[in-house]
């Protein structure tokens, strides 16, 4: 078998996968909900722009972090929303997990350890 094979039976096994199967199915019913769909989009560009701000080392805009806080209390009310967001961790707690294996891989080619 060779890596492309492997890489659609990857992509097959996360398809077929329990944290993807809920993350779809969540995404499902809140794409019934308008509004808490759009406030989930609105947290999660938030959520990117902080968390990327501290990746790069810098302390997070105070306004970015209070309007992240906020939709995340409102959120917190709406159980389609929470789980919504639960099986995207979830899921891409997976995704980092392939990601790094594959990497590992990446860095012995590269010569690093």
């Amino acid at each position: 078998m060779n890596v492309y094979d492997n890489a659609n039976e990857l992509a097959k096994a996360m398809r077929e996968s329990h944290e993807y199967k809920k993350l779809k199915e969540a995404a499902a019913v809140l794409e019934k909900d308008p509004d808490a769909k759009k406030m989930v989009n609105e947290y999660l560009i938030v959520a990117q722009e902080v968390e990327f701000a501290k990746h790069q080392g810098k302390t997070p805009d105070q306004a970015s972090v209070d309007k992240m806080q906020k939709l995340q209390g409102i959120l917190n009310l709406n159980a389609d929303a929470v789980q919504y967001l639960n099986a995207l961790i979830r899921f891409q707690m997976m995704l980092m997990d392939v990601t790094n294996t594959i990497q590992d891989v990446v860095k012995e080619a590269m010569g690093e350890k």
